[in-house]
Order: C-alpha cells, then structure tokens, then sequence
C-alpha cells in the first residue's frame, strides 16, 4: 500500500496528504483501477517533490555557480548595464556572498576579450600567489582587492564614472 507524503529522506513533507486530492484507494477495485490509481499517486508525489527540490535550489542563502549576467565585452556603452545587474545580483545573494572572494569569483567570469585583457593586467594586485609568482610586492590591503575598489576601477577603465541616476533604458 502507498505510504503518506515523506521526503525521500523519510522526514515528513510540508505538504498535505495525496489522499486527500485522489481519495482513498478502494479495496474493491479492480487490479487495473488499484493500478490507475497508483500511478497517478506516484505523478502526483513526484510532482510535488520536484516542486520542493526547485523550492529549495532556488533558495538566495545559497550560493550561486553563477550570476546569470550577460557578459561584459569592454563595450562602455554597455558597461552601466553590466555593473547595475552584478550589483542586484550580489545584493540579492548577500547572505551567501558574504566573503570578497566570492563575489569576484563570479564576476570575473563576466568578463570577456578587452574586459578580460583589462582583468589580466590587474589580476597579479588582487591574487595574492600570483604576485608571489610575479616576484611583487603584494598589497592585502590594496583597494582592487574591494569590489568598491575594482567597480570604480572598472568603471574609470572603460569610459569614466556612471551616472547611477541616468534611465537605465537610455
């Protein structure tokens, strides 16, 4: 006989009873009706599993692989647009960004071909074993090692400071 809803851990689901949607199974049905029956509990039960699993990827405490941010080429008149979305989607996963790290992490994978040569001349002041291997000083407290610092740098590289009140539909 089929159980009541539980997570396939066996702890108890949030969500109600399937019974209570497609009624009790009959002990008098024929073995094809007991057969339906099962099945559409069973689609019914995945379904709402799936539902909990999305539920719970989709948590923002989580952190993300990736920021879901198109790319940032070089292009300055689409840098305003690049910078205004990475700074939603670093508020909106703040509890899980929480270290510097993290946050530059998925933002330089944004950037592409002059963004990325740009990154790369740069990269050797933010990561500390590669200016040990470039045989320079490094800085713990540099400012490019901020975001703060690497958006104002970013920002002044490739076509000065943003009008942060300018219509973004411009």
């Amino acid at each position: 006989m089929l159980s009541s809803s539980s997570d396939s851990d066996g702890s108890e689901a949030s969500h109600p009873d399937l019974r209570d949607f497609l009624g009790s199974r009959k002990w008098h049905w024929s073995g094809e009706k007991q057969d339906n029956y099962d099945r559409r509990y069973a689609a019914l039960n995945k379904f709402i599993q799936e539902c909990d699993k999305a539920k719970k990827s989709s948590d923002r405490h989580k952190k993300p692989e990736k920021l879901g941010v198109d790319p940032f080429t070089g292009d300055p008149k689409y840098k305003q647009r690049f910078v205004h979305d990475i700074e939603i989607k670093l508020d909106y996963f703040r509890d899980s960004l929480a270290k510097e790290i993290y946050k530059f992490s998925l933002v330089i994978l944004l950037l592409k071909y002059t963004a990325k040569e740009w990154y790369n001349t740069i990269h050797l002041h933010i990561n500390k074993d590669v200016a040990k291997q470039s045989r320079i000083k490094f800085d713990p407290k540099n400012d490019l090692r901020t975001l703060e610092g690497f958006s104002k740098r970013l920002e002044g590289s490739f076509g000065g400071q943003l009008d942060r009140n300018r219509d973004l539909n411009e």
